[in-house]
């Protein structure tokens, strides 16, 4: 089967730093140091000394927190509170000696002193996070144990998430002071080694502050999403990346859940088993401008596993909702995930068994999207089912909530990343959140943030072929001209000769293709105010399919493009850049069943500053 991928975004920059543990002080680090100040004839020999209290009151403060993931797990605020004081008196020790007067005289040496005033940073800011943070951390730590936040037979004790919410202000407060305390060093200035030890607590402070943060800002309204306020309920659809589409692939399957009081549970399946029902299929249900539809097909907006055509996730939910809203469920909101997904749950889950198939995070994708329409070779109602079934089974699976929170969250926080996940919600404080998370899947309107170009692909030829479809995404930009090229390189690896009719391209033979020839809209988003001045090829493979438009006000091109069993092909689109300030470039994509690899040229960075 395919790799399943992380879609972790490659830019051609120097690698980010690795993520350490918070303590950074090593034996010899501090000695080192001293070296360099006793050879400059300041007090070396006391700095030495107090370095090594600092060293040696940071070690102990480790120490004693060795036990503290099992005092959490335990619930034992009692013993918890002893090892705090404990590792508050270190950390008192150290902070008290690193403001001294020698380490502030240090820290104005010439070549040395941007080193000495790391480390009293970082250790001032470690104390703030022990002094301010620890407390609170162990409520909040305590609140996320699997046994203090599930309900049998589904959901989540949102009692439990109200404790950890009175407490994150203090957790968020510390992480906000301590990242002040570091905000001025400049780490391109320090000493290999210095930078490899302070390094460390200023990586966790960086990356931590900004997740403190959006808890606090989040969690409240998070906790009325899942029905603290009253029950909601939300259509979940599972995208299928064998039939691509801007966002994912078709939503063919889909799941109505209910929320009422942290309960979740699974009010029926949907998707093709009604949406292609007399009546809903082949009919606009969402009134849509007509630039937008001019940018598509004309099936887009009539036929439910057409709507995530668009990139712009909140026009497809809006065209979900509008759907449901004729088959009698008024949703809240809508969700949207793929089956890499899936798999990355059933990693943290465990495996489920689907008609005698046990599914796994090894091989839920090929038996999803490749093995299953083997199965059913003439008919694919069954093979729908079986997607929908499987959906259906691990979203009981997740919603029990007997795994790990923190594994879970890791997953989700991933497939965020990748463009995998997605959410809209109905009430505005709630699409607050999505957009806070980075699901909303909404397309930038302005280049503050980012400069954000899109490239897309949506099959056009009715075919289960993208299975073997795999991408990359190549960005270069001209300062002087002011332009960004994108250009994305797919490969079609069909391998087999067995394939079944339902995947084999039916559209591709009427434009010169074979039933292996993938074809694909190439949809590109220009960023916004920006114009597009060239597409390469100039045109695509098949007559009356190119189309150009817009969509929110943002230009946009596509072409369609045949894609031969065996080869690979690239498609490029350049861009006049808007005049006035760009943050930096980022790009959206459709994520396949294999990783998408991006490059940014290093050129670029001229461009946004």
């Amino acid at each position: 089967m395919p790799e399943t991928p992380s879609n972790d975004v490659l830019i051609d920059e120097p690698a980010p730093r690795r993520r350490r543990r918070i303590w950074p002080w090593v034996l010899g680090f501090f000695g080192l140091i001293v070296i360099v100040l006793v050879a400059a004839g300041i007090l070396g020999a006391r700095l030495f000394s107090e370095a090594m209290d600092v060293r040696d009151d940071l070690e102990a403060a480790k120490s004693r927190l060795g036990n503290v993931t099992e005092l959490v797990r335990s619930g034992d605020a009692e013993q918890f509170s002893a090892v705090a004081a404990d590792v508050l008196t270190y950390t008192s020790d150290a902070d008290r000696i690193v403001q001294g007067p020698l380490w502030q005289y240090a820290s104005w040496v010439p070549f040395v002193g941007q080193n000495v005033a790391a480390i009293r940073d970082t250790t001032e800011a470690t104390h703030i996070l022990v002094r301010d943070a620890l407390p609170a951390s162990f409520t909040v730590l305590g609140a996320m144990q699997r046994e203090n936040i599930r309900f049998e037979g589904g959901g989540f004790n949102l009692a439990t998430f109200r404790g950890a919410l009175d407490a994150l202000p203090a957790v968020d407060a510390a992480f906000t002071e301590a990242s002040v305390k570091i905000s001025d060093i400049d780490r391109d200035a320090l000493l290999p080694f210095v930078d490899d030890a302070v390094g460390q607590v200023i990586d966790v402070i960086e990356q931590s502050a900004p997740i403190a943060h959006t808890a606090t800002e989040v969690l409240p309204t998070a906790l009325k999403m899942l029905g603290e306020d009253g029950p909601r309920t939300y259509l979940v659809i599972f995208q299928n990346n064998a039939e691509i589409r801007a966002t994912g692939g078709e939503g063919a399957a889909a799941v109505y859940v209910r929320a009422d009081g942290g309960r979740i549970t699974l009010e029926g399946l949907t998707g093709s088993t009604t949406f292609e029902s007399p009546g809903l299929s082949g009919v606009q249900h969402v009134e849509l401008p007509a630039d937008t539809l001019a940018l598509y097909d004309d099936e887009f907006a009539r036929f439910s596993q057409n709507y995530t055509k668009t990139p712009n996730f909140p026009t497809a939910a809006k065209l979900f909702q509008g759907i449901a809203a004729k088959t009698g469920f008024a949703v809240d909101g809508v969700l949207s995930l793929d089956p890499v997904v899936l798999a990355d749950i059933l990693s943290v889950t465990g495996p489920v068994t689907v008609d005698g198939i046990e599914i796994t995070a090894d091989n839920a994708v090929q038996v999803l999207l490749s093995d299953t329409y083997l199965r059913f070779p003439g008919d694919q109602a069954p093979a729908d089912a079986f997607f929908a079934a499987t959906s259906a089974t691990v979203f009981q699976k997740l919603v029990g909530g007997d795994w790990n929170l923190m594994a879970m969250l890791d997953v989700f926080g991933a497939a965020g990343e990748q463009q995998r996940l997605y959410g809209w919600f109905t009430r505005p404080e709630e699409e607050v959140v999505a957009q806070e998370l980075g699901i909303d899947g909404a397309m930038t309107s302005d280049n503050i943030d980012t400069t954000e170009v899109g490239i897309f692909l949506n099959d056009a030829a009715v075919s289960k072929l993208e299975y073997y479809l795999s991408t990359s995404i190549a960005v270069t930009c001209d300062a002087t001209n002011r332009t960004v090229t994108t250009a994305i390189t797919m490969t079609n690896s069909v391998d087999r000769d067995d394939l079944t009719f339902h995947i084999l391209a039916r559209r591709s033979p009427t434009y010169g293709g074979s039933g292996t020839s993938m074809l694909l809209d190439v949809l590109y988003f220009a960023p916004p105010g920006a114009s597009i001045t060239s597409v390469s090829p100039a045109s695509g493979d098949a007559e009356g399919l190119d189309r150009a438009s817009t969509e929110d006000g943002r230009n946009a091109q596509s072409i369609a493009i045949l894609l031969d069993r065996g080869q690979t092909r690239t498609v490029s689109y350049t861009s006049v850049l808007p005049e006035g300030p760009l943050g930096p470039l980022s790009v959206r994509y459709s994520p396949t069943v294999t990783d998408t690899p991006i490059t940014i040229d290093q050129g670029c960075a001229a461009l946004t500053p």
